[in-house]
């Protein structure tokens, strides 16, 4: 069947609507469509507003925490949002590794119920254009992923050694959501560990299966600069 394309103007700015075939929803909702893959990235370095790259400053930390998780694609309106995360023992805020660049980028303020708990940790009404631009996703292939910890809180300063909690939250449908938490122990030894998922209501795993496999590593000594990881984009769309 046909694309049709049909241009949308409201306060996130210029996006697309696809019509094709029974997928009769906004790109905008759909981050992870089928029709666009996103492909891997040259570098680790992270994406400027307008395309270009930059550097990342090469902090001496305690280490580097990979976040590994299988990513499902859901043909269905108000779905494929995630969001990772960081906070301490005591669920205090620490740092946003990635989140959808819809969600991110203010798609919130036009769907409420996207990702609300990774963005009233995070306060994310408040971020800046800057952290904004630091952690939107582009979309992705359905498959295997690995988002990155280098070890820093958000302000970009080394963490002390102890135990964090790393989350994981995902829009399966309108207001249904599934939640994984894990703990990561950080110092001079690797260690290994597996999130919990929670649906929420209960019910929300009925809607389909958006995360799953969600566990982390933590390589003691191990540079962010030594990884490959998806560039962040100024697309508010994908």
């Amino acid at each position: 069947m046909k694309k049709v394309l049909a241009p949308v103007v409201g306060t996130l700015g210029a996006g697309v609507i696809v019509l094709s075939g029974m997928a009769h929803f906004a790109h905008a909702d759909n981050p992870f469509s089928s029709s666009q893959t996103s492909k891997p990235a040259a570098s680790s370095a992270p994406s400027t507003q307008n395309g270009s790259s930059q550097q990342a400053p090469d902090i001496k930390t305690l280490g580097l925490v990979s976040i590994s998780y299988h990513l499902n694609h859901l043909d269905q309106l108000a779905s494929n949002q995630i969001a990772f995360w960081i906070e301490d023992e005591k669920g205090n805020y620490i740092k946003t590794l990635r989140a959808s660049s819809f969600t991110a980028g203010g798609g919130y303020k036009m769907r409420p119920e996207s990702l609300p708990e990774w963005r009233k940790s995070a306060d994310w009404a408040h971020a800046s254009q800057a952290k904004i631009n630091q952690v939107k996703l582009p979309e992705q292939s359905a498959g295997s992923h690995t988002v990155y910890w280098d070890c820093t809180d958000a302000s970009g300063k080394a963490v002390k050694p102890g135990t964090y909690i790393y989350k994981a939250e995902g829009n399966i449908y309108w207001q249904n959501r599934v939640v994984f938490t894990g703990k990561i122990t950080i110092g001079k030894k690797n260690t290994d560990t597996v999130a919990q998922a929670a649906y929420k209501p209960a019910s929300a795993k009925t809607h389909g299966t958006l995360l799953e496999n969600v566990q982390a590593n933590f390589d003691s000594g191990k540079r962010i600069a030594s990884v490959h990881q998806d560039p962040t984009t100024s697309s508010q769309g994908s």
